[in-house]
C-alpha cells in the first residue's frame, strides 16, 4: 500500500460514497473500487460492506481508519521536519527514468524537487522501463520513475503519477497495413506487428491476442516506444505503445491510434523506491516533494 491509497481509503471512510470520493479525489469509481479491492486483498480483511444502496465500514475497516490516520499524520510530521531541514539537505540522488517519463511529467517533478532542495545534486540515468525495478532492487539507483507492474514487490513502495491507455497504432499514410486495419472485420492473424520483446506492454498485448485465440504475426521485436513508432510510421506494421508516448512523440502526425474492443489495458507510470530507503533523508525528501 502507499500513501495515496491511504488517503483514498480515509476519504471513502468519511464519505461512504464511491462516486463522491472518486469525484473529489479525481478518480473514476471503477479505479477507486480497484484500489480498495487491492487494499483489502493485501490486508486479507474486508474494510467495507457495500451493496447497491449503501457503503459501510466493517469492524476491520474502523480499526484500519486509526492506522491510516496515524500513518498520514506521521507523513505530515516528516514533511514538516524535512521542510525545516531544506537549507542543509545536500548530497547526490540517483534517479533512473524511462524515456516515456523523461518526455512527459519527469521535468515537472524534478523542477518541484529542485525548487525545494536546490543543494541536492541529481544524477539522472534513462533507459528502458523494463530495467527500472531491477536497478532499484540491486541498489544501482535510489529512485525509479517508470512503468509500474500491477503488483509491486513488497520491499518496494510506489506512487502512480500518470495513467495512460495502451493503444494500437497504425501508419497515418495510405499503405498496405493501413488498408488492412481499416477493413472490417480486421484480419488480425494477417497483420504484421511491431512489438516490444518483453515488459508490461508486451504482456498486455499477448493477453489480448490469447483472449481472441489469435496467434499474432510479429514482424519485428523492438525495445523502445520511439523505435516502434518509427517502424510503424514507415508502414512496417501495427504497433503497441502507451497513448502518452504517441501524443508527445515527434512522429505523432505520422501514426494514428486504432480503437479496439476490448481495450488493451492501462499503462501506469510512477515513482518507486526501496521501502527501507525512505529512512534516508534524500530519498524521503524526493518521495514527499513529488507527492
Amino acid at each position: 500500500m502507499d500513501y495515496e491509497t491511504l488517503q483514498l481509503f480515509l476519504h471513502l471512510s468519511r464519505s461512504l460514497h464511491f462516486g463522491r470520493t472518486g469525484k473529489e479525489c479525481h478518480k473514476s469509481p471503477s479505479a477507486l473500487s480497484r484500489t480498495i479491492t487491492r487494499l483489502e486483498a493485501e490486508l486479507g480483511e474486508p474494510l467495507f460492506e457495500r451493496d447497491n444502496k449503501s457503503v459501510r465500514l466493517t469492524p476491520q475497516g474502523e480499526l484500519f481508519v486509526r492506522f491510516a490516520s496515524d500513518a498520514l499524520t506521521r507523513l505530515s510530521d516528516l514533511r514538516d521536519s524535512l521542510k525545516r531541514e531544506t537549507e542543509t539537505l545536500r548530497g547526490t540522488l540517483s534517479i533512473f527514468a524511462s524515456v516515456t517519463a523523461c518526455q512527459s511529467f519527469l521535468p515537472e517533478l524534478l523542477l518541484r524537487f529542485r525548487e525545494a532542495y536546490p543543494e541536492v545534486q541529481l544524477k539522472l540515468e534513462t533507459g528502458y522501463a523494463v530495467d527500472a525495478l531491477d536497478m532499484l532492487s540491486k541498489g544501482t539507483v535510489d529512485v525509479t520513475v517508470a512503468a509500474l507492474p500491477e503488483r509491486v514487490p513488497r520491499h518496494l513502495v510506489s506512487r502512480v503519477v500518470a495513467v495512460t491507455p495502451l493503444i494500437f497504432v497504425a501508419p497515418a499514410a495510405s499503405c498496405d497495413v493501413s488498408r488492412r486495419v481499416d477493413r472490417k472485420p480486421v484480419a488480425w492473424p494477417e497483420l504484421p506487428l511491431v512489438l516490444p520483446p518483453h515488459g508490461l506492454a508486451r504482456e498486455a498485448v499477448d493477453r489480448w491476442f490469447r483472449a481472441r485465440k489469435v496467434r499474432p504475426l510479429v514482424y519485428s521485436e523492438v525495445a523502445g516506444n520511439e523505435a516502434i513508432l518509427a517502424l510503424v510510421s514507415t508502414g512496417c506494421g501495427l504497433g503497441v505503445v502507451p497513448k502518452l508516448v504517441m501524443d508527445r512523440s515527434p512522429l505523432r502526425s505520422d501514426v494514428r491510434a486504432i480503437e479496439v474492443e476490448p481495450k488493451l489495458g492501462e499503462f501506469r507510470v510512477g515513482v518507486c523506491v526501496e521501502r527501507r530507503s525512505l529512512a534516508q533523508p534524500l530519498v524521503a525528501a524526493f518521495w514527499n516533494a513529488t507527492a
